[in-house]
């Protein structure tokens, strides 16, 4: 059977890597072993991450069992489908706010494309964390958990880490798969992984070397130690 998004997921076992610089990178981590490739695009991102035009050649050169997911603020239904035409994207990563009657019109357009919704770590608040997984839950499926920061007041895409038993109650919560983001790098993902029982993690300046390029023997290690805790998990 061929292996789709979806059956990655339910095997309990994606590595997800974001901010793609060109398409040697998006190679160089295809041949380590990592499934999807995450490209901001839409987002405040470096000069360094590929633009829509590299990313639509990148995820349109990309063959399985790996997948490009483009991951926008969009929140509108056709704004997301059409920047998923553009660049061949059957996977997308809802980062933004997205009403919830827009994100029903998603899934009923489209229903072959893969949803995953970003949920952002704010302290304690897994209540409303709870609450935004029960209204979505019809409309993706997977989950994302990301870290806000207080002190530059970003929503995910910081770097940083956040209460792992927030994440974790978010799994026991949730009937969709969970994707485990912020701050995560190969001296920690194993712990992440056991602690929280993800179905994937996701990294971005975890692996990369100080030009803000993927370090192929940090993404290597990340790979190797995410792979065993999930056979452990």
């Amino acid at each position: 059977m061929t292996r789709t998004p979806r059956i990655l997921l339910t095997e309990k076992r994606v590595i997800q890597i974001a901010g793609i610089n060109d398409e040697d990178e998006a190679r160089m981590l295809v041949d380590c072993g990592v499934d999807f490739l995450g490209f901001p695009l839409g987002l405040v991102h470096r000069s360094g991450d590929a633009g829509e035009k590299a990313a639509a050649k990148i995820i349109g050169d990309t063959r399985p069992p790996a997948f490009g997911v483009p991951i926008t603020y969009l929140g509108l239904c056709d704004e997301v489908l059409s920047l998923c035409r553009r660049v061949q994207a059957y996977a997308v990563q809802l980062h933004g706010g997205v009403a919830l009657e827009e994100m029903r019109r998603l899934r009923e357009t489209s229903p072959d494309i893969l949803i995953v919704k970003t949920l952002v770590v704010r302290g304690g608040d897994l209540a409303r964390l709870e609450g935004e997984i029960d209204r979505f839950t019809p409309y993706v499926d997977a989950f994302l958990t990301d870290t806000f920061d207080g002190a530059s007041g970003r929503w995910g895409a910081t770097g940083k880490t956040h209460d792992w038993s927030i994440s974790r109650g978010v799994v026991l919560h949730s009937t969709r798969p969970v994707i485990l983001a912020g701050g995560l790098n190969p001296s920690n993902v194993a712990r992440a992984i056991l602690e929280v029982g993800p179905a994937g993690v996701d990294v971005h300046t975890g692996v990369e070397d100080n030009r803000g390029r993927k370090d192929r023997r940090l993404v290597e290690r990340f790979v190797e130690e995410a792979r065993k805790a999930f056979d452990r998990a």
